[in-house]
């Protein structure tokens, strides 16, 4: 019996057993990150709707996640003081389970509400491994390389977060799975001003790294120059513990006094490989905050081209319509995973909300008009309803997710006129010594239970008929036709995709995606 269970147990679910974030059971409505629910002072609210589409496709590929208390910002990591000594990460906490059968401490067991959030759609190809293995995984890859380069810009920890995961993939079975992906991560900063920055500030840990390594370099360039060349230096070389000292302190005031300008302000970063896309509605216009890499792209072609492909009917080498994705280990020379990304000091009196979707709905509506479509609609899940209807109602014949971040106006108002009231930076009076961040408390009750229960939860996605996410108590709300199992009907082929590259005012900075993207008439620049 057990030797039938564990045949009939996808990839996915085997590898559950020795790593217990890929056994953490789907959240509500299909959430790949676990149960995540708003706090008592969130400032956004999330909506997410999916649909198979059961007339044009055999399986549903798309996986989508989303938490509501992402890893608090952390401070800057000043002279000698390492990441390490400021948070517990996933895997110490795991370590620290030595017996997870016994109930968890009230210290382990207290999640700290941050109003930091992380959104994220995977289109899935191949299969749906890749796609659910990063639903699972890549937000805890991400908190994890924030905490240990606290100074290091979020769009750079970016790329090497889509790096890893494309380097881990490629160590997992299933090779020729693929997903493409559109992440967001939201937070709170406290940022200074910057002319030379194209969002006009910069947030303060980067800031006071940069400003104490310029320091330090012209100190060793003074030294250098007041050296005749002719004696040796009689003073004797410094203790490298008072360096280290001397560091610490250069470190700490500098960020005393860069502290004096700064001011708490809410940033989106976005980074995305393929065809998924991010758009923001700012004051009524579609702003587009991903790039579409596609064989039609004539950027990505060439880029392609010199890595020794070529497009075939607008695919790589005829197989693949996307140029950039996750997994896809047998085309990785060709289809890189660094990702395209962008950074948005939001703006409270004009940012409404954001929709993140994969292709099965740019297909067949532009980003104006999915932002006309539901402008007016408040609540995010049926915004998020309407705009997958409205592909359905235009025959478009992928798998359709879409998910919907509204912005509580208000309370990002508030909290920015009032730095005591904002949340989610280090420092701040509710980031309590002994608290751990929604990720750390999600799969660390996956571990407990899969000790006490010896095998692993579900853990994947099943919604292959399309369910929504309500933020509020599923009993507050009726799901019915969605809800339905709907009978299988055979797929049809993925057709060639094509499209128009849209880039609007987005500030784009990666450190793959440096080339210039030529940006077509009338894009906002």
């Amino acid at each position: 019996m057990r030797s039938s269970e564990q045949n009939t147990q996808t990839p996915l679910q085997k590898l559950g057993k020795q790593d217990p974030a890929l056994s953490v059971p789907q959240g509500q409505h299909n959430n790949s990150a676990g149960e995540s629910l708003p706090g008592p002072r969130s400032t956004f609210t999330v909506g997410v709707w999916e649909d198979k589409n059961k007339k044009c496709r055999r399986t549903m590929e798309d996986t989508h996640a989303f938490l509501y208390n992402f890893l608090h910002t952390p401070a800057p990591a000043l002279g000698t003081e390492t990441p390490s000594t400021k948070s517990k990460s996933t895997e110490e906490l795991a370590a620290n389970e030595s017996t997870p059968s016994l109930a968890p401490t009230a210290s382990s067991s207290e999640m700290m509400e941050t109003d930091n959030g992380y959104f994220a759609i995977f289109d899935g190809h191949a299969g749906t491994f890749a796609a659910d293995w990063c639903g699972k995984k890549l937000h805890i890859i991400l908190e994890e390389t924030i905490r240990k380069n606290p100074n290091t810009p979020i769009p750079e920890l970016l790329d090497q977060t889509f790096t890893t995961v494309d380097a881990q993939l490629e160590k997992l079975p299933l090779k020729n799975s693929g997903c493409t992906a559109v992440t967001a991560v939201l937070r709170w900063e406290d940022r200074i001003p910057n002319a030379q920055s194209a969002t006009g500030s910069t947030a303060i840990a980067p800031a006071t790294a940069a400003a104490v390594k310029a320091a330090d370099e012209a100190a060793k360039a003074e030294e250098k120059s007041g050296d005749s060349g002719v004696e040796m230096s009689k003073t004797p070389p410094q203790n490298p513990a008072a360096s280290a000292v001397s560091l610490s302190s250069t470190s700490e005031a500098t960020h005393a006094r860069l502290r004096t300008t700064a001011s708490r302000q809410r940033v989106l970063y976005t980074a995305n490989v393929g065809d998924a896309r991010i758009v923001l509605c700012r004051n009524g216009k579609a702003l587009r905050l991903s790039y579409d890499h596609k064989g039609s792209d004539e950027n990505e072609g060439k880029r392609v081209a010199n890595a020794g492909g070529l497009i075939l009917n607008n695919r790589v080498n005829g197989v693949l319509a996307v140029t950039r994705a996750l997994g896809d280990a047998y085309m990785k020379d060709l289809v890189t995973g660094h990702p395209y990304t962008t950074e948005t000091v939001i703006q409270p009196d004009l940012d409404e909300f954001i929709i993140l979707a994969c292709d099965g709905l740019w297909d067949v509506c532009s980003d104006q008009e999915a932002v006309d479509l539901i402008r007016d609609q408040q609540d995010p899940t049926t915004a998020a309803k309407k705009l997958v209807d409205h592909a359905l109602a235009r025959f478009s014949t992928d798998n359709l997710s879409c998910m919907i971040v509204r912005f509580n106006k208000s309370a990002l108002q508030t909290a920015t006129k009032e730095p005591s009231s904002a949340i989610g930076v280090e420092g701040d009076p509710t980031c309590v010594s002994g608290k751990i961040s929604e990720v750390d408390k999600i799969v660390g009750d996956a571990k407990r239970k899969v000790a006490e229960d010896g095998v692993p939860g579900v853990g994947v996605s099943g919604s292959n008929s399309g369910k929504g996410h309500d933020p509020k108590v599923v009993e507050e709300r009726e799901r019915i036709s969605m809800e339905k199992v709907v009978e299988e009907e055979p797929g049809l082929v993925e057709g060639e995709e094509g499209g128009e590259v849209d880039m609007k005012g987005a500030t784009a900075a990666s450190p793959e995606t440096r080339m210039k993207l030529q940006l077509p008439e009338g894009a906002v620049k």
